[in-house]
């Protein structure tokens, strides 16, 4: 029969414990900042001010009036057949509006440049896009900005 002892000590312990935490966070945070360059790359959806949500329309391929035309605030309702309706829409286009419903959040309505009757809406709950969509008053059509694309 075989046997074999290792003789340790607390320090030992501590110190092998260190080395491969180390390692571990050194992996992370290789492969997690290519991640976040990934990340920088697509568009934002964090908007502070009227530049950044025109940045994210122009970058979403509309281009908008320089300050919009409606700004207020609103709450989403929890029940309206409606609302559902262009809630679905939303979440085909990767909004998801349903930890919003029945909170308050900024509407800001900007016009289209070419175009008198087609407008664009932002829904903004604390600085970040919750919703967006395009729409013309005039052929009363209405489609949410796909999150993934652009439109313009």
């Amino acid at each position: 029969m075989l046997t074999a002892s290792i003789k340790t000590s607390r320090t030992k312990i501590i110190g092998t414990v260190s080395v491969i935490l180390a390692l571990l966070i050194g992996v992370i945070l290789f492969f997690g900042s290519e991640r976040l360059e990934n990340a920088s790359e697509s568009i934002s959806l964090r908007v502070t001010n009227n530049e950044e949500r025109k940045t994210y329309l122009a970058q979403k391929g509309i281009e908008t009036a320089l300050e919009p035309c409606d700004i207020k605030e609103v709450v989403l309702p929890k029940e309206d057949a409606v609302f559902n309706d262009y809630c679905s829409m939303q979440k085909e286009a990767g909004f998801d509006l349903s930890p919003y419903l029945g909170k308050k959040v900024m509407k800001y309505v900007y016009q289209v440049l070419g175009s008198e009757e087609t407008y664009v809406t932002l829904y903004v709950y604390n600085e970040k896009i919750i919703a967006a969509d395009i729409s013309n008053h005039i052929e009363g059509t209405q489609k949410a900005v796909d999150g993934k694309e652009n439109i313009g």
